[in-house]
């Protein structure tokens, strides 16, 4: 018989994997970060303002809704970092155009400039992910012990 704390354990590690709280929270701080340095425009000491971080967070707000809407209708045991690159960019694509005007014509062009940075984002990420993966599950040499 399964014990109520194996069960609650394996509940907390089918969130964090398989769920979509962890994706929604990652793709909301990438488009955050995406839009927040899109429109400093490489001022990022003058982005540091209330109404930039305001809209920046509508952008992800919106991005994390997207990828919510997305996810929900994939199969979400195979995962790949074209994927997640194509979700950053299309979800910080729509929160951008959902939280402000673009700040210079055409109206498309600040919204695919911050989808690409999203997904160049996504892709660190993804790797980085991958990275932490492989080397929690490499033994250490130095906590081994031979007989």
């Amino acid at each position: 018989m399964p014990s109520l704390r194996y069960g609650a354990l394996e509940a907390l590690y089918d969130i964090r994997e398989s769920g979509l709280v962890r994706p929604a929270v990652e793709k909301f701080a990438g488009a955050w970060l995406a839009c927040f340095l899109v429109m400093a425009r490489g001022n990022v000491l003058a982005a540091f303002s209330f109404e930039h971080a305001r809209l920046a967070s509508i952008c992800g707000t919106v991005g994390a809704i997207v990828t919510v809407a997305l996810l929900a209708q994939m199969d979400r045991t195979k995962d790949s970092v074209l994927r997640s690159a194509t979700i950053g960019a299309t979800a910080t694509f729509i929160g951008d155009i959902f939280a402000h005007p673009s700040h210079f014509p055409p109206q498309w062009a600040e919204p695919a400039v911050t989808a690409a940075v999203s997904a160049g984002i996504a892709i660190v990420v993804w790797y980085a992910k991958r990275l932490a993966k492989t080397a929690r599950s490499k033994p250490r040499m130095d906590r081994q012990t031979t007989h």
